[in-house]
Parts: C-alpha cells; sequence; structure tokens
C-alpha cells in the first residue's frame, strides 16, 4: 500500500541514514511502544481476570478458589512492578513472566480438569496477542514452542499414558486454541511491518522538519543580507548625492587654503593652514569612501604604501580625540603592502577613533592605553588595535558592521563607520574581527592577506 511506503522511502536513503533510522526504530520500540504495549496487556489481563471473578461468583456456589485471589494478586504486583522500575525497559522480560505466571495456574487447572480444555482458553488468548505485544516473531514462536512443551507435560500428568496422544489431538484441533497459536506469528509479522512503517515515516518526517527548518533560517540570513544590500544601495545613492553637493565646495575651499600656504610667511600659521588642508583632504577621503561602499571593487587599482606611514597618518588625523591617550605602536619591521592607502587610513582612522570614544566613556581607573601592533603570518598580515576601555556587549560585537547600527546613543553617531571598514577590508580580500571583554578590553584585528605584502 502506498500510503505505507516509509520502509520503501528509507531503503533509497544514504547507508548513514539507514543505519540511524535503525537506531531510531530500536529507541522507539524498546523505550515507547513496547511499554505501552505490556501495559495495555496486563491491563487487559487484569480486568478479564475481574471478569471471570464476578462471574463465578454469579454462578457458584461453593465460592472462588483460594488461588484464583494469588494469581490475581500476582498479575496486580507484576503491573506494579513493572510501571515504576526497570523492568519496563527490559522488553521482552515481562512477556514471558506474565506467560510462565498464566501457564502455570492454567495448567495446574488443565491438570485437575482431567484434560478438559476451558481452563487453558484463557492462556492461548494472551499468546494470540504476542505478536502485538512483542513486535518479535522470534520470541513469540519461542513462547509458543514452549506452551507446546507445558502443553504435552500437563498432558501427560492429566490423563493416562494410551489417552496423551488423543487428548493432545483434540486440544489442538479445537479451533479457537489452533486460530490463537496461527494469529500470534502472523501478527508479528504484520506488526512489525506496520510499526516500521509508521516509524519510518515519523522518522522522514522529522529528518524533512529538520531541513525544512534549516531550509527556514538560510532563507532568513538571506533576507538579512538582501536588507543589508538594500541598505548598502541606499547608502550609495547617498553617497553620490553627498559627493555632488560637498566635493565642490570641499576642493573650492582646500584650493583657497593652498592658496594661503603658498603666500603664507608665519611659521604658526602655516601649521594652522597644513592641518586645514589635512582635515579638508580626509572630508574628501570619507565621501570617496561612501562612494566605494556598496561597490564590489573600488575603480582605481591598488598602490604600494607603508604601513608605518599609515599608522603615523592615522594617529596624527586623529589627534585631537586621542589627546590623553598614550598610544603604542609596536611595528617589528617595515612593512610594505599593496592596498588602497586612503581607504585603509579610513579604517585605521575609524578603529581609532571608536577606541578613543571607549576610552573616555569607561570610567577609566587605570591609564587609557591604545596599542597598536602587526604580526606577519604565512597566510596573515594582522594588524591588531587594542584598548584597555569599556568593552562591548557580547551581542553588540555581532551587529557592530552593520549599516546605520551604533552602541554609541548620540544623535551625531549615524552606524556607519565600521560597516564601511568592513566593506574596505572587503575589497582587500581580508577581514575584519572584533573581540571583547566588557567592561575591560577590546580588540579590533585588521587581517590581510600576505599576497599583498612586500
Amino acid at each position: 500500500m502506498k500510503i505505507f511506503n516509509g520502509l520503501l522511502q528509507i531503503r533509497q536513503l544514504s547507508q548513514e541514514k539507514q543505519q540511524r533510522f535503525e537506531r531510531y526504530y530500536r529507541t522507539q520500540t524498546k523505550f515507547r511502544l513496547l511499554p505501552l504495549f505490556a501495559d495495555l496487556s496486563l491491563l487487559v489481563t487484569i480486568i478479564g481476570t475481574f471478569l471471570y471473578i464476578f462471574s463465578i461468583a454469579r454462578h457458584q456456589s461453593e465460592g472462588i478458589h483460594f488461588l484464583t485471589y494469588v494469581y490475581t494478586g500476582i498479575l496486580i504486583a507484576l503491573a506494579v512492578v513493572h510501571r515504576f522500575s526497570r523492568l519496563r525497559f527490559s522488553s521482552p522480560l515481562l512477556v514471558y513472566l506474565v506467560f510462565g505466571h498464566m501457564a502455570l495456574f492454567s495448567y495446574l487447572a488443565f491438570i485437575q480438569a482431567a484434560g478438559g480444555i476451558v481452563p487453558i482458553f484463557g492462556l492461548h488468548f494472551f499468546l494470540s496477542s504476542l505478536g502485538f505485544i512483542t513486535l518479535s516473531i522470534f520470541h513469540t514462536l519461542l513462547i509458543i514452542l514452549i506452551n507446546l512443551v507445558l502443553l504435552v507435560v500437563a498432558t501427560h500428568l492429566a490423563v493416562p499414558a494410551e489417552e496423551v496422544g488423543p487428548a493432545l489431538a483434540t486440544v489442538l484441533s479445537n479451533w479457537f486454541i489452533l486460530m490463537c497459536l496461527l494469529i500470534a506469528p502472523l501478527s508479528a509479522l504484520f506488526n512489525r511491518w506496520f510499526f516500521r512503517n509508521i516509524l519510518a515515516l515519523q522518522f522522514l518526517l522529522r529528518d524533512r522538519n529538520k531541513l525544512l527548518t534549516e531550509t527556514f533560517q538560510s532563507l532568513h540570513e538571506t533576507e538579512d543580507k538582501l536588507i543589508q544590500q538594500q541598505k548598502q544601495q541606499a547608502l550609495s545613492h547617498m553617497a553620490k548625492g553627498l559627493l555632488h553637493e560637498i566635493m565642490n565646495p570641499v576642493n573650492c575651499s582646500t584650493q583657497a587654503l593652498q592658496y594661503a600656504r603658498v603666500v603664507n610667511q608665519d611659521e604658526e600659521i602655516g601649521e594652522a593652514l597644513d592641518d586645514a588642508i589635512m582635515h579638508q583632504s580626509r572630508i574628501a577621503d570619507i565621501v570617496s569612501d561612501l562612494i566605494e561602499f556598496s561597490q564590489p571593487r573600488p575603480d582605481h587599482e591598488m598602490e604600494r604604501a607603508d604601513l608605518g606611514d599609515m599608522i603615523d597618518t592615522s594617529i596624527r588625523i586623529c589627534r585631537n580625540e586621542l589627546r590623553n591617550i598614550k598610544v603604542h605602536v609596536a611595528l617589528k619591521t617595515t612593512t610594505v603592502i599593496s592596498c588602497y592607502p586612503s581607504a585603509l587610513t579610513q579604517v585605521l582612522v575609524n578603529v581609532l577613533l571608536n577606541g578613543a570614544a571607549a576610552l573616555k566613556a569607561g570610567n577609566q581607573r587605570e591609564e587609557a592605553v591604545i596599542g597598536i601592533s602587526a604580526e606577519q603570518t604565512e597566510q596573515w598580515l594582522e594588524i591588531k588595535i587594542r584598548d584597555n576601555g569599556k568593552g562591548i556587549a557580547p551581542d553588540d560585537i555581532k551587529r557592530l558592521t552593520e549599516p546605520f547600527y551604533s552602541t554609541k546613543e548620540t544623535p551625531d553617531s549615524l552606524g556607519l563607520g565600521l560597516s564601511i571598514c568592513q566593506t574596505i577590508m572587503r575589497h582587500h580580500h581580508g577581514v575584519m574581527k572584533v573581540e571583547s571583554e566588557q567592561g575591560a578590553w577590546t580588540e579590533v584585528r585588521l587581517q590581510l592577506p600576505s599576497s599583498l605584502c612586500f
């Protein structure tokens, strides 16, 4: 039947998943199905016993034999023990115990009745349910074989030796007993097939639900990435507008400052003009970086630049923000890299500004320090910028590079700095990683491919 084709679908899976199903089937039958079926069997047997006692009480005046109460008490004890002990998960041990108990009393009554069939009807009715209780053709046939041996022994004790054969033939040819003995193995085969198919379908459903959950999660992540791309596209359009509106006055003011620097004769005024020109250039670089932010790659080629010079430039740009903060630069050797110098300097500036802000907001009980170091391996050139500021919460670290997300509560913080930095690092085929211990330190690691180094 197509409705029960679970095993067929299991056979079409990989060997590993088939083995997983077999473990799942054994677990489900041992800890769920077989204990439940044993409970049902005991319940039906106990109810049948009480009905038998009630029937005897109504129709017989001589009373109920005390062994009937012993038999019933043992059944109830087995039910209690099975419910609240390890016996529950030792299938099919309980089935053997119940069979042994019923066989003992049934064949004692059989012997007393001189081979009468009536006392063993209840036992064989129980045997007919073996296939359902055990789901095992082996245990079903074994218990039936034990029952036949007990029947032969009890018949020898119940009738004269010359009547043993006819008595056995009479018992085994009885339609009820014969049907019970045939139903037991057939039901074992059918129920095993039925429940294996049911559990196979359940296994497949769980497996597909897991796959569906993973797919939904993947779709959710894809949706987040699409939102990120939309933000980047919006930012790109905004940056182009900013470039058009801002670059012309910036260029004009830069030219005016450069002219003033040429004609100026005062040294102090010259330094001030140099600072103004540098900051004007920084404004132009920021706007240009916004344009490049959402582009797959910059429009111009990489240039060779000295890492130490870029770090010095970044510190000089941030010198006002780094006031009262010690900056330690530890570069082992001169490192020349192929990069976009202006963009990479912008990354360093953003990280330094974030570190300075964290140090100022951290209520320092020790000296405010930012350490900058670089280490080159076979795979990466790793630039580490570490501050001993207030640190970053773990939930915030996951979102630091999202556009428009900021941990600062000031209205002038747009949450674009680290997002741009991440894009710049991507343009360099590198990555930016942030680690932090809240209330203690934050370290930003800029990893660039070693192939860019000279």
